[in-house]
């Protein structure tokens, strides 16, 4: 999920509720008396409007006579509303999902299983996307768009800090951003990293070979506290420390505030967070770049975060929802959602990429995913990895304790019975 995601503030203004008169069943509509009502739940920063638009108005052309009703909802609390509504009689035909959330819906039964059904660019699809919407080799969840974290930094700032080449190496972006500090001193950071942002601090774990937890039959172990994993963490931790003046308390989500009031050099955001600053602060459009988060040896390993779609198992339109599904992921429309800052659900649509978008293309060649568990979500939701980094970042635990006591909620969550 870009959840944190991955959110596309910059992609358009979102709607509230979205009707437009569409068009019934061209080879998928059911039967039904009265009029046919297709309701599609999105989540909010989703596609752009005007690409939703096309999309309802094609639909439109090979449906006559049925309904569409877009519904935007918020990230936060969406699984109580996605529970409730899967479990009545009248659920969302389509859902937008995170995909950090399809696994256990698809494992409780709640979504449609579209194996069988036929997907333009299927044999090509994101990997991780691919593995998000997977539950015991069936298709539950279709890629939508996926999303990564690139550095982002102020020109005009690395020009006064006597910066010129772009940092390859994690030792060269702590160089960067310590000369950044200097040059600015006070509060300012050199990078910006809050303490509570798990999907840019996560990549040094698998940076150093570790991992979140392994699997062995059907128990699952948390792994955070094996060398490996402490290693990366340490280095996160050293590097917080040394550039950064984020509180430890806070997440992601005033990253570009941050960068557009100059109270910091660098971020580690995602492509549309350029296009939203740009548009807010015109006399930056031309000051902003970026370039891949360095590793210890080559790029990090980036958590390939975005959504999918899946249909509701109760839905009286599965056709209709498989139908509008596979428009909305199809080569067309997936193109205009790469040019909107996006990543499109297909490599073979690299080619409609471009700027920082293509940098994180090619970042998604070497990606991760959380444990494919199907309670992953309940550790999600008790935010276990936002916790331990926060005491870490805080000075409240070492980075022993801390991935030694959320290991311990991790193994208590996935093996709950």
């Amino acid at each position: 999920m870009i959840n944190a995601l991955t959110r596309r503030r910059a992609l358009g203004a979102a709607l509230a509720v979205l009707t437009l008169g569409t068009t019934a069943a061209c080879g998928g509509g059911e039967a039904e008396d009265g009029p046919v009502t297709l309701n599609v739940w999105l989540m909010k920063d989703s596609a752009p409007d005007a690409v939703l638009q096309q999309v309802d108005t094609e639909f439109r052309n090979a449906h006559p006579g049925v309904t569409v009703s877009v519904q935007i909802l918020e990230w936060d609390g969406r699984d109580v509303k996605w529970k409730t509504a899967l479990a009545s009689d009248t659920p969302p035909d389509v859902l937008e999902m995170g995909n950090t959330d399809v696994l256990a819906y698809a494992a409780s039964g709640g979504l449609t299983d579209l194996t069988g059904r036929e997907f333009e660019n299927r044999a090509t699809w994101l990997q991780g996307l691919t593995e998000a919407g997977s539950y015991e080799d069936k298709l539950y969840g279709v890629p939508y768009y996926g999303g990564d974290r690139v550095v982002i930094y102020r020109k005009d700032l690395w020009q006064k800090a006597g910066l010129s080449a772009e940092p390859a190496t994690l030792p060269e972006l702590r160089a960067a951003g310590e000369k950044l500090q200097q040059a600015n001193g006070g509060d300012f950071s050199g990078l910006y990293f809050p303490g509570r942002y798990q999907y840019a601090a996560l990549p040094f774990l698998y940076d150093t070979g570790g991992v979140i937890a392994t699997r062995n039959g059907d128990r699952w172990s948390g792994a955070l506290s094996t060398p490996q994993a402490q290693a990366g963490l340490t280095n996160w931790a050293d590097l917080v420390k040394a550039v950064s003046k984020a509180p430890a308390d806070v997440d992601e989500t005033n990253l570009p505030d941050v960068l557009a009031q100059g109270t910091a050099g660098m971020i580690i955001g995602q492509a549309w967070m350029v296009g939203s600053i740009g548009k807010e602060h015109p006399e930056l459009a031309d000051q902003l770049a970026a370039f891949p988060v360095p590793g210890t040896s080559g790029p990090m390993p980036v958590f390939l975060g975005g959504s999918n779609l899946a249909s509701a198992a109760a839905s009286r339109h599965q056709d209709l929802a498989y139908d509008w599904i596979r428009l909305m992921t199809g080569t067309k429309y997936q193109t205009l959602i790469a040019q909107g800052g996006l990543l499109p659900n297909s490599t073979s649509l690299s080619g409609a990429v471009t700027g920082i978008t293509k940098i994180q293309m090619d970042a998604a060649a070497r990606s991760w995913f959380t444990p494919t568990s199907v309670k992953w979500s309940d550790v999600d939701n008790a935010q276990v990895l936002m916790d331990m980094l926060q005491s870490i970042a805080a000075g409240d635990a070492t980075v022993a304790e801390a991935t030694k006591k959320a290991d311990d909620q991790i193994n208590q969550m996935l093996n709950a019975a």
